[in-house]
């Protein structure tokens, strides 16, 4: 039987492996944002959600999200990863446990005669012939007396963490991306409606210019003026499909499906995007996936520096066996035929050549590698809000302004209109009131899906509505 000795040494042991863990324990760097982002940051507005794009009430952008979501390569790429991580969790943490093994065997067996080792009595050799059969139950663990068990455990929980996050990352950015390409599609669908408008009232200002130039009323540089225009507003059109291709092309990527199977209709014009709050810097790192990612791979980057500094300590492990042998089978289970061995093992580190003196230097530079870069990934964090805040203000600020324009313009050509009407002007002075109008409400359409797109950005910058405890 075993020794009260010696089990009350592995209790010990056991106890004392408990209090001790190695390496440092980790702690969540300080953000160091500002109080406020420079661009002047919507107080008031919609909170985002997780399905975010449910606020803007479109059916068609609702149907691509759901595609996406359901469809995309990248996310269950993504998925993928986070079944692996978790696997590799599972692995690491069955390492906490006591491994037990269960076998059999039945060996046929005959000893040689002229061996060296074969035994000899009154001059003759002695061999043995037969069959021997055996069970056998064999145990092992390691007594984590330096937490290294548990601080692989640990940094395996972090890598878990930064693949999960890794994955609501991407779903943040695709659905933004979805969104992106969407309104500009939507963009140019009203762009298309403005552009043809222009045309042809370029065309019409050639018809009139044509039949003043026949009449000799006009000079053949008034006339070339007016057929320039038209050109290029031919080639504005002309160029207008390639455009809505590349981005219908876009939107059946991101949502995993072939171009040719994308339908979309655009029946209303676009209308000024709504007010998102922004929140303040220091919520970045509840709003971010990406930022959340950095600090469970500086987690886990942590945990790795107490596995390297264990590789200098002495390693325990508790082995042990039971199980009976007999070379009759009717005997096997029997007293006489047990067999058992139980006790501990140790190693300890005497010349590696340095080996874990380097491991331990390369697991504090990975940290002090990923401290650095959860710093930079907060700064571009706070830079595409503010880049997104400004963007928007700046497109709202010329929207005024062209909205100015149009208003003016307008009341120009009511002006020109009605003079025509009169007799007082030609045609032609019409269709010359007609371009800045007609200009303007192309570039205001331009503008609005500039608008869109900064809003989409500014979507994707505040995490898209994730949230720690989705």
């Amino acid at each position: 039987m075993i020794q009260l000795k010696t089990v009350l040494t592995l209790v010990a042991t056991a106890a004392l492996a408990a209090c001790t863990t190695l390496g440092p324990n980790y702690q969540a760097p300080a953000a160091n944002a500002p109080a406020a982002y420079r661009a002047a940051a919507p107080v008031a507005g919609a909170e985002l959600q997780r399905d975010w794009w449910l606020m803007f009430g479109d059916a068609q952008l609702n149907a691509l999200e759901a595609q996406a979501l359901q469809a995309s390569p990248t996310l269950a790429a993504a998925a993928a990863r986070v079944e692996r991580a978790r696997a590799v969790y599972a692995g690491v943490r069955a390492d906490e446990l006591p491994r037990v093994d269960v076998g059999g065997s039945v060996t046929t067996l005959r000893t040689s005669a002229k061996s060296v080792t074969t035994p000899v009595l009154g001059g003759q050799a002695i061999t043995f012939d037969g069959t021997q059969t055996g069970i056998q139950a064999s145990l092992g663990w390691e007594i984590d007396l330096w937490g290294r068990v548990k601080r692989q455990a640990e940094a395996s929980q972090a890598q878990l963490d930064a693949t999960t996050l890794d994955a609501a990352a991407a779903r943040v950015a695709l659905t933004a991306d979805v969104a992106a390409a969407y309104w500009q599609w939507r963009a140019l669908a009203d762009e298309a409606t403005a552009l043809q408008r222009l045309r042809d009232s370029r065309a019409n200002a050639f018809k009139v210019a044509q039949t003043r130039f026949d009449a000799g009323s006009s000079t053949t540089q008034d006339l070339e003026r007016v057929r320039a225009e038209l050109a290029s507003a031919d080639a504005d059109v002309a160029d207008l499909p390639r455009r809505q291709a590349l981005v219908i092309n876009q939107i059946a990527a991101l949502t995993g499906q072939g171009s040719a199977d994308l339908q979309l209709q655009a029946t209303t014009s676009l209308p000024v995007p709504p007010q998102i709050r922004a929140g303040l810097p220091s919520e970045l790192l509840q709003r971010r996936p990406d930022l959340a990612q950095s600090l469970a791979q500086l987690h886990a980057a942590t945990a790795q520096v107490g596995i390297a500094e264990a590789a200098f300590y002495p390693s325990i492990r508790l082995t042990g066996s039971f199980g009976y042998q007999s070379k009759d089978l009717s005997d096997l289970v029997s007293a006489p035929a047990r067999l058992y061995n139980f006790g501990p093992s140790i190693s300890l580190p005497i010349f590696e050549g340095g080996k874990n003196k380097a491991n331990l230097a390369a697991s504090k530079a990975s940290v002090d590698e990923l401290l650095a870069a959860f710093r930079g990934r907060m700064l571009q964090a706070l830079r595409e809000v503010d880049d997104a805040l400004a963007e928007l203000q700046g497109r709202t600020a010329t929207m005024d302004a062209q909205n100015r324009t149009l208003a003016s313009s307008s009341q120009a050509l009511t002006v020109a209109k009605s003079r025509y009407d009169k007799g007082a002007v030609s045609y032609l002075d019409v269709t010359e009131a007609e371009r800045t109008p007609l200009a303007t409400e192309r570039a205001l359409a331009q503008l609005r899906g500039a608008q869109w797109a900064a809003t989409a950005q500014l979507v994707k910058a505040l995490g898209g509505g994730w949230a720690p405890s989705l």
